[in-house]
């Protein structure tokens, strides 16, 4: 069984953070936030409004590096293509089209080609600007 976890990008920060609870009844999250002035990691909650949330697939790129949904990867064959789950599956994609261009599932994907990730949409939205 793979391990749940979300991460979320903060969408008034500009920033990606770990979620560490989630609560259903207030729709929020609770992440850590650093905090530079007093160097220390303070709990912090944020709106699901107010945040992008991406679930851990329970898979890993070659690098060992988690994959999350919204994550880039890439490979020698295929560049720059996104992580998105779909019909209870996490699948991979060209992000010219949403509807079209899916390769494949995640998992055969990863078995097929060593990839590693390369950003994710957010922080990184140049990269999918390449595949145009």
């Amino acid at each position: 069984m793979r391990e749940i976890k979300f991460r979320a990008w903060l969408k008034e920060d500009k920033k990606m953070e770990n979620v560490k609870t989630m609560d259903f009844t207030d729709k929020t999250i609770r992440c850590l936030k650093k905090n530079e002035f007093i160097n220390a990691y303070l709990l912090r909650r944020v709106s699901f409004d107010d945040v992008e949330l991406m679930q851990y697939t329970g898979l890993k790129d070659k690098n060992d590096k988690e994959i999350y949904e919204k994550d880039i990867v890439s490979c020698n064959k295929y560049k720059n293509i996104v992580v998105f789950f779909e019909n209870g599956c996490f699948k991979v994609r060209y992000p010219k089209n949403d509807t079209t261009n899916i390769i494949c599932t995640l998992d055969t994907f990863l078995e097929k080609y060593k990839c590693k990730i390369s950003g994710n949409i957010y922080e990184n939205f140049e990269l999918l600007e390449e595949n145009k």
